[in-house]
């Protein structure tokens, strides 16, 4: 009877937590545990002031009735939505250490897709982005990690304005998308990928269906999150997942970004000069020289990476590519474009003023 009454009481407080939570997020989990090896995604993190999106690896100590305190271990990725050129890795080693790096890159994470992997191994752990070593760890802590961890990934909003910045809810729903995710076993020695060729590919997933064997829909939250993770936040579409940040009324994907997402087979270039910026009517691209004239479109898309203005109808001259939004009106605020010609997508931002 007193197991019937704590199964009872434990149901009803989590209900009650999850009627408070003002939002609703996604989290996408593995099943089994991995020890070791490369770890590998293609993303399009999400945008926006106190939003953060991720990819990382996890013990499920919660799930083995341990202590956070002594059996937290973690490596993370963690796209912070508020900036526009940096990216945070993170390892969580016991008693809730917390070996935090923010890397400056030369362009915003937020705007396409970009590889991220690190490599966990017993003496080093190494973060790439896009194939460049952007950190080397092998401070003692490293051994600590001593136990498997889930691949885990996911959306939310913390309550740590200091780390994430203010949050604007005008801003949902919001989007981080997944093309895929490898795992390589560690096999030094042995292996033919990696550093040193020391890790050998077990599986990919490129999330065309969401595959019950592999991966699991978390439904949870906790103190510092204003989000409570739903199954339904968690999509799959045109061979993506997609993570939603919503609000506590309106579930999954509503919008239409699939089509401005850069596919890896494009190559990006930011174009800096765009004029006149701020802007109203029409503006102008520089183009730069390697750029191919036969140019298919110039596309909009908003902060959530909605498409709000597409035209393949601009004037060229002599470099320069005018374009006008023909009478369309659209919200005072920042942009980024997207000119696609045949061989690639480029992109630039402006800000556009009623």
């Amino acid at each position: 009877m007193k197991k019937k009454h704590i199964i009872f009481f434990t149901t009803l407080f989590s209900l009650i937590i999850f009627a408070q939570k003002p939002y609703r997020g996604a989290e996408y989990r593995t099943i089994n545990t991995y020890q070791y090896g490369r770890f590998e995604v293609q993303m399009k993190s999400a945008m926006g002031s106190g939003v953060v999106s991720s990819f990382f690896t996890i013990r499920d100590y919660w799930a083995d009735g341990l202590s956070e305190t002594v059996n937290w271990r973690e490596i993370d990725y963690e796209a912070l939505g508020q900036y526009t050129n940096k990216f945070q890795t993170n390892i969580i080693t016991a008693y809730e250490s917390h070996h935090v790096e923010l890397h400056t890159l030369m362009y915003n994470p937020h705007v396409g897709f970009h590889t991220y992997a690190f490599e966990w191994t017993p003496d080093y752990i190494d973060f790439f982005i896009d194939d460049q070593l952007v950190r080397h760890d092998i401070n003692e802590y490293i051994q600590t990690l001593d136990t498997g961890q889930k691949i885990m990934m996911n959306i939310w909003q913390p309550i740590y304005e200091d780390w994430v910045g203010p949050f604007d809810e005008n801003l949902l729903p919001i989007y981080a998308f997944y093309d895929w995710v490898k795992y390589y076993s560690y096999t030094p020695g042995s292996g033919n990928y990696g550093s040193n060729n020391n890790f050998s590919l077990d599986w990919v997933d490129d999330f065309n269906s969401f595959d019950q064997s592999r991966w699991e829909k978390a439904t949870h939250t906790w103190s510092a999150n204003n989000a409570q993770f739903v199954e339904q936040n968690a999509v799959h579409q045109s061979g993506y997942l997609i993570l939603c940040l919503t609000d506590n009324t309106t579930y999954g994907y509503s919008g239409d970004p699939l089509s401005i997402i850069q596919k890896k087979n494009y190559n990006t270039l930011e174009i800096l000069n765009v004029y006149p910026n701020p802007f109203n009517s029409s503006f102008t691209i520089q183009l730069p020289d390697n750029i191919n004239k036969e140019i298919k479109s110039v596309r909009l898309v908003d902060l959530i990476g909605k498409s709000v203005f597409s035209t393949n109808q601009f004037t060229y001259n002599n470099g320069a590519l005018k374009v006008s939004l023909q009478n369309k009106l659209l919200p005072s605020s920042l942009y980024y474009g997207i000119l696609e010609t045949n061989k690639r997508k480029h992109i630039f931002k402006l800000t556009y003023i009623q």
